[in-house]
């Protein structure tokens, strides 16, 4: 765009100096001063004469893009997996594999994505479940501790036989009861002679029908 505008102001000049020099010999008649068109003519001869000033600094942003290309290239290169072959590998070739390698990321992180998703709920789950096994522990060992208070109060009323005390004539009874029995196993046992066996009717008790 810029060197068809300078060939346009180039053309112009060429025609105003054409007409200059026509208007000298007297082919045309000179037109009145125009101190717009001066201006004009001016800066057109100046911008020709900075046409080659343009076209270096051109030349050097290009050369700076095209460096900072390779540059981008080369670390593409070790971003992008492309085998033992990869000095073969043009420019085209680079960026295929790597808009292949970017669809496969993505594809990767979707997938990881949705694994996290699941393990979130089923780590939701897991920790409702341990609220709940919690709540019915908590209330098996309230219901055990009741059920054991309950149990200690009935032994507590049960009858200590043998702490018991008994009184002179007690004593006397149960004392004479056990000479009793232990009289009637003497004699039962002096009813054999001789190791020969007979049977013996035992006397009845007394206060016995």
């Amino acid at each position: 765009m810029e060197l068809n505008s300078l060939l346009i102001l180039l053309e112009a000049a060429e025609y105003l100096e054409r007409r200059d020099r026509e208007a000298e010999h007297g082919y045309a008649s000179v037109l009145p001063f125009d101190g717009d068109f001066a201006r004009k003519k001016t800066k057109a001869a100046g911008l020709v004469r900075k046409a080659p000033n343009n076209r270096s600094s051109h030349n050097e942003l290009e050369k700076h893009r095209r460096a900072k290309l390779r540059l981008y290239l080369e670390q593409l290169k070790q971003l992008v997996p492309l085998g033992p072959d990869s000095t073969r590998h043009t420019t085209l070739s680079l960026l295929k594999r790597a808009k292949t390698h970017i669809k496969k990321l993505e594809e990767q992180d979707r997938r990881a994505l949705s694994i996290k998703e699941q393990l979130q709920r089923e780590h939701r789950f897991l920790k409702r479940r341990l609220e709940q096994l919690s709540v019915q522990s908590l209330e098996r060992v309230r219901t055990d501790s009741t059920g054991s208070a309950v149990s200690t109060d009935d032994s507590e009323q049960e009858v200590d036989v043998e702490g018991m005390e008994f009184g002179p004539g007690e004593l006397d009874s149960v004392g004479s009861n056990s000479d009793v029995d232990d009289h009637y196993s003497l004699q039962s046992g002096g009813c054999s002679d001789g190791g020969y066996g007979y049977p013996c009717r035992r006397p009845a008790r007394p206060g016995l029908s």
